[in-house]
């Protein structure tokens, strides 16, 4: 599970930084972080899907969420058992201490 979240981390943090470094033209003089790259490959994809080139990015940052969402979702899945299993031996060590805490003070009431 760990190798398919680095496989999914890795280039959606590759993407998420071009995508905040080139919209905001800070390119450390690397063509492909300059506002005109960023403005061509939106441009492209724009004519490829037919839509708007200004209605992109939005779209680009929604499907990066939903994708997250589902990655981190059955991650979650996953590690539910071992959760489960933690939060009812906390439980059940909170319950014995407290069974215990007021049984002592049951023998010493009057």
């Amino acid at each position: 599970m760990r190798w398919l979240l680095s496989l999914w981390f890795t280039p959606i943090a590759i993407l998420v930084t071009w995508l905040v470094l080139a919209s905001r033209d800070l390119s450390f003089g690397l063509f492909f972080l300059t506002r005109d790259f960023y403005d061509l490959v939106f441009s492209i994809y724009a004519q490829t899907l037919g839509i708007p080139a200004e209605e992109l990015p939005p779209l680009v940052v929604r499907a990066l969420i939903v994708d997250s969402a589902i990655v981190l979702g059955l991650y979650a899945l996953r590690r539910r058992k071992r959760i489960q299993a933690l939060v009812m031996q906390a439980y059940s060590k909170l319950s014995s201490s407290a069974r215990a805490a007021s049984a002592e003070s049951l023998s010493s009431a009057p």
